[in-house]
C-alpha cells in the first residue's frame, strides 16, 4: 500500500492531472515558496526581461517576476496545469505579461534567443536527457542571459519513487551545463545541504 501511493504521488509530482493535480500543484506551491525566491534572487531580472518559468506548476513565481517588470513566459509539459493557468491568469494573457504552452524540455515552443532568462524548480528529476535538455535551453536563452536551476538535495529525495524521479547531484547539473556550452558556472549550496542552486550564463 504505501509503495502505491509513494507511486502514484510520485506520478502527480512529475505529471500534474486531475483532481489529485490541483492538490498537489497547491502542495508545490507551498513547498517550493522559499527556493523560488532564492532563484528569482539569482536571476537579476531587469524591466522589460522575458522570463521563462519551464515546469511553472501552480504558477507561483509570476507575480514576483511581474513586479520586477518582467514579462513572463512559462511552459509545462502537464496540459492541465498550462489550462488551469491559462484561466486563473486571463487578465495577465489579455495584457501581454503572461505567454503559456505546453511543452517538453527538449523541444522547446520559442525562437532562439526568444528569452533573456530561464529557471526551473524541481524539474530536472524528470528530464532523461540532460545534454539535450541544457542545449535546448541554451538555444532558446540571448547571449549573456542567466538560466537558475533548483534541486532538492538527493536525501531529502529519497522517499520518492526512483523509477518517477532520477535524482541529479549539482555536480552532476554542472558538468552537464558546461558541456552543453553554458559559462560561468557555479553552484551554490546552503548550510543546512537541503537544496542547491545552480547558476549558468548562455
Amino acid at each position: 500500500m504505501i509503495s502505491r501511493l509513494r507511486a502514484a504521488l510520485s506520478r502527480q509530482l512529475s505529471h500534474p492531472s486531475g483532481p489529485g493535480g490541483k492538490v498537489v500543484a497547491r502542495l508545490m506551491n507551498r513547498g517550493n515558496r522559499n527556493l523560488n525566491d532564492q532563484v528569482i534572487a539569482r536571476l537579476d531580472v531587469q524591466p522589460g526581461d522575458r522570463v521563462l518559468d519551464l515546469g511553472f506548476g501552480g504558477g507561483l513565481t509570476f507575480a514576483p517576476l511581474w513586479e520586477r517588470g518582467a514579462t513572463v513566459v512559462a511552459i509545462d509539459r502537464a496540459e492541465d496545469m498550462v489550462a488551469a493557468a491559462r484561466a486563473r491568469f486571463a487578465d495577465a494573457v489579455a495584457a501581454g505579461r503572461l505567454e503559456l504552452h505546453a511543452g517538453d524540455v527538449a523541444r522547446l515552443p520559442l525562437a532562439d534567443g526568444a528569452v533573456d532568462r530561464v529557471l526551473t524548480v524541481n524539474t530536472v528529476y524528470f528530464w532523461s536527457d540532460l545534454g539535450v535538455a541544457f542545449r535546448e535551453v541554451r538555444r532558446v536563452l540571448a547571449q549573456g542571459g542567466r538560466l537558475v536551476v533548483a534541486i532538492r538535495d538527493r536525501a531529502v529525495m529519497q522517499r520518492l519513487d526512483p523509477t518517477v524521479f532520477t535524482l541529479r547531484r549539482p555536480d552532476e547539473l554542472a558538468a552537464a551545463l558546461r558541456d552543453a556550452g553554458f559559462a560561468e558556472v557555479d553552484v551554490e549550496t546552503p548550510p543546512d545541504r537541503k537544496t542547491h542552486l545552480i547558476v549558468a550564463t548562455r
